[in-house]
């Protein structure tokens, strides 16, 4: 972790900085543009995390799309340390640019105060296309290499990163198309633009079961208990188990009394028994990490990403 800075007038200084924090409205950032999965986890979880920071905290969520939450991540590492510029950031995307471009942060750039939802994938295609399946989608793009397009968050996404590890197990060739975000995708396999997308079931299923897209795979070994007619990829041949982990993260040298109050923050968050029945119905997935592990969790992420990069890079 990088060396914390040393604030003048020591210890007293940090009621003062929370005060200062809670005068004003906490952002907290969302790497991509409104309307996708990531944006509205954000903006469930606002009100519950006013509510369990205490003190009248005020929570406004800013949209900083560009180059997959890169651009982001880049200015609330570099943000002042007083507890009012907290990123959700999403795996893993914030290792994947390490590996395929040049942040100005490096995984010790933030300090992690835990994780709050992880969800599988799922692969969705437009209801005007031909393709019922994920069996279907895939031998159409063997048969016209690189003839389909699917949309999604940009090169070095989750989704982009979930499509190749497709790709490595079919031998099928898509056409990648970089959006803003996974709600501009959604948009444009609704509009028929392009034909299909990859994103959580917490996007995709409701609008699967009214009819608006056609989810073709959960990636998951097993089917999902709220959509079980929803087949897995791995029972169509498709053994790719994919999905994307959301929590929040500080600048790196945000002060100890600040962070302890934002873990407890996002525990109280997944463990509020209002914002999980808004979870259930909105099929969001809660998975609450502490501070500690949400730190192995990138940790990890790193390196084994790292290892992907290595052996078959997703960016030339």
């Amino acid at each position: 972790m990088s060396t914390r800075r040393i604030l003048l007038g020591g210890a007293l200084a940090l009621p003062a900085i929370a005060a200062r924090a809670q005068e004003r409205p906490v952002q907290v950032y969302v790497g991509f543009a409104p309307g996708g999965n990531i944006d509205l986890a954000a903006r469930m979880a606002a009100p519950f995390l006013e509510k369990h920071l205490g003190g009248g905290t005020q929570i406004i969520v800013v949209n900083k799309p560009g180059a997959g939450g890169m651009l982001m991540l880049n200015d609330v590492a570099a943000a002042a340390p007083d507890g009012r510029h907290v990123a959700l950031v999403s795996f893993p995307a914030l290792v994947t640019a390490l590996y395929d471009n040049t942040p100005r942060y490096r995984v010790d750039s933030f300090a992690y105060a835990g994780l709050l939802t992880d969800e599988p994938y799922t692969v969705f295609v437009g209801t005007d296309t031909p393709y019922r399946s994920l069996r279907d989608l895939v031998e159409a793009a063997r048969a016209a290499p690189e003839a389909i397009n699917i949309a999604g968050a940009g090169i070095g996404s989750a989704p982009h990163l979930a499509l190749m590890a497709i790709e490595r197990a079919t031998g099928a060739r898509f056409t990648w198309v970089p959006t803003q975000g996974a709600g501009q995708a959604m948009q444009l396999v609704q509009g028929g633009h392009v034909a299909g997308s990859i994103s959580t079931v917490s996007l995709t299923v409701r609008a699967h079961l009214q009819g608006t897209l056609r989810v073709v795979a959960i990636m998951e070994r097993e089917r999902w208990d709220k959509a079980p007619d929803l087949p897995t990829g791995v029972e169509q041949g498709v053994d790719v188990l994919v999905g994307s982990a959301r929590g929040f993260a500080l600048p790196a040298a945000t002060p100890a009394p600040i962070l302890a109050r934002w873990e407890e923050a996002v525990r109280r968050t997944a463990n509020d028994p209002e914002f999980r029945a808004l979870a259930e119905r909105d099929f969001l997935i809660v998975r609450h990490m502490d501070r500690a592990t949400m730190t192995r969790f990138v940790d990890d992420q790193a390196r084994a990403y790292g290892e992907v990069w290595r052996s078959s890079p997703w960016r030339r």
